[in-house]
């Protein structure tokens, strides 16, 4: 491998079905570093500034499974 990778994981939940309603983080899992987004994936955190801060750093989301009250997604880095 030439280079290294950090993976994200986010268990997301909203307490309602309607479309706007805020997703908020239940569990994230780290494999490398989230950084500078570490401090954006505590439990209760909104998904949508996790989100915007992984993105803005070079992650990619590889996968989104939403299931209307509960979703996961997936971000990758590669150096």
């Amino acid at each position: 491998m030439t280079g290294s990778v950090d993976v994200v994981t986010i268990l997301w939940e909203r307490t309602s079905l309607i479309p706007l309603t805020q997703r908020r983080i239940v569990q994230a899992s780290v494999i490398g570093s989230a950084a500078p987004c570490a401090n954006t994936l505590g439990r209760g955190d909104l998904y949508r500034a996790a989100v915007t801060c992984l993105l803005e750093n070079r992650f990619v989301q590889v996968l989104n499974l939403d299931s209307g009250l509960t979703g996961v997604a997936v971000f990758i880095r590669v150096f």
